[in-house]
């Protein structure tokens, strides 16, 4: 298979409604590799915007995986919680120090990570982010405690610059979108977001980026796909356990109503109704000892209640079933 088919697959079975993000990644991805695009011993670095919810980290831990194998080749830094009232770059090295701790415990030497995630780059202080384009140049960042190499390595920066001015201009809000969107309305607020960045990353940031990928805001349908694909993970699981699992489609519209309810945190949503509304009463459940090998449950809604009900199916000795709740 084609090297960048393979990333493209790969990703497309990992993410929800974002074209525009995976060819932009599988194109940035094969470039790096190729060794077309490296900038000193780095391959590449990345800006990923867009609405909250709508996968960027996602991404990031997707292409973790995909490059590596592992989501522990990956550092996350939150640049929101870099202590600009001392010196970040100190603040920087012990979010270093923390997860090597947490990936290699007793190594002496600062970790080495294959894509490094700096979340909330927009909330770094100037410094920072002057600090962040030398090292990107040099492929190493000076830290109090030692060098930090960059080599080998991707540096993704996550933002989701411009979302409340894009949505002003055209009406809508953020995280998901009911009716569609245009292809004027996305280029514009493509336009918006990519003029945010040079005014909010400083030019001397924004020139060491090799590829701004603009995710989109999830559809509707693209909400239903993400709840499809949690509840295929939840009756795998189940029948890991021989467990059988029905799911009736009121139950499925319950889910998704819910999941509309908060429109400002996008998949993130959909994550959280099925852990309350689901995924908690089946745990409930198993630990009960109601749930148990050769049983069956049913999850069904009834109108005008805020909760799904949960019929469990007990088979008996003589092939016939016994129904509880």
């Amino acid at each position: 298979m084609v090297f960048s088919n393979f990333v493209m697959q790969t990703l497309q079975h990992q993410t929800v409604g974002q074209e525009y993000a995976v060819d932009a990644v599988t194109r940035a991805i094969t470039l790096a590799y190729a060794g077309l695009r490296r900038r000193g011993n780095m391959l590449g670095v990345l800006l990923f915007i867009g609405p909250a919810g709508s996968g960027k980290t996602h991404m990031a831990r997707t292409l973790a995986r995909l490059l590596t194998g592992s989501e522990h080749t990956m550092l996350y830094v939150n640049c929101q919680q870099l202590d600009p009232a001392t010196d970040p770059l100190a603040s920087f090295e012990g979010q270093l120090k923390a997860a090597k701790n947490r990936a290699a415990a007793g190594v002496d030497s600062l970790p080495m990570f294959n894509l490094i995630v700096f979340e909330e780059i927009d909330k770094s202080t100037d410094a920072f982010r002057d600090e962040l384009a030398l090292a990107f140049d040099c492929g190493s960042i000076a830290l109090p405690g030692g060098v930090f190499s960059l080599s080998n390595s991707f540096a993704i920066l996550v933002s989701d610059l411009a979302r409340k001015k894009a949505d002003q201009l055209i009406g809508r809000t953020i995280g998901f979108f009911l009716d569609g969107e245009t292809a004027s309305e996305r280029s514009r607020r493509q336009a918006v977001a990519l003029e945010e960045v040079d005014q909010s990353l400083g030019p001397r940031l924004v020139s060491r980026i090799d590829e701004i990928v603009v995710f989109e805001r999830l559809s509707q349908q693209d909400m239903i796909t993400l709840l499809e694909r949690e509840l295929s993970e939840i009756e795998r699981y189940l029948a890991g356990s021989c467990i059988g699992f029905i799911i009736e489609h009121d139950a499925k519209t319950f889910l998704i109503k819910e999941g509309l309810d908060d429109l400002n945190h996008g998949a993130r949503q959909i994550t959280r109704v099925v852990r309350n509304h689901l995924e908690f009463p089946i745990a409930d459940l198993m630990l009960s000892k109601c749930l148990v090998p050769g049983t069956t449950v049913t999850v069904r809604h009834e109108p005008s209640r805020s909760f799904l009900n949960f019929e469990i199916m007990v088979p008996c000795i003589a092939g016939s079933s016994v129904a509880g709740t």
